[in-house]
């Protein structure tokens, strides 16, 4: 029963966006990635109407600028915090930035995302 509620104590803690973006990304698996180069910045598909063929790289081309979608998870190295936008719906997305961004710019921008919640990592 310990291991049960400590389990779901992590869940909920990880949901609520309490601790290392490592286990944010255990929860919102990737479906694929959009890479911007300028500012430096990575999308991760995690909604369920992203698992479509072709829906996140025609949506990573869509975003022009030096764009380049990825079927893999956006790289964790560096990252200076992560924005979950549209939590819990098929058009969920997890923005993730990096230097030169900060943890207070990542932070100010996930902000301007209606119903978005920021997570530091």
């Amino acid at each position: 029963m310990m291991k049960r509620t400590t389990a779901a104590a992590v869940v909920v803690l990880a949901v609520l966006g309490v601790g290392c973006g490592d286990v944010l990304d255990d929860i919102l698996p990737s479906k694929g990635s959009c890479t911007i180069p300028t500012p430096r910045s990575c999308t991760d598909y995690t909604g369920g109407a992203w698992s479509a063929p072709t829906s996140g790289s025609s949506a990573c081309a869509a975003v022009g600028s030096g764009a380049t979608f990825s079927s893999s998870a956006c790289a964790t190295s560096g990252r200076v915090g992560s924005c979950v936008v549209n939590s819990g719906a098929t058009s969920e997305i997890v923005l993730r930035f990096y230097p030169p961004s900060t943890t207070a710019t990542a932070q100010a921008a996930c902000g301007q995302q209606a119903g978005s919640r920021f997570v530091p990592n």
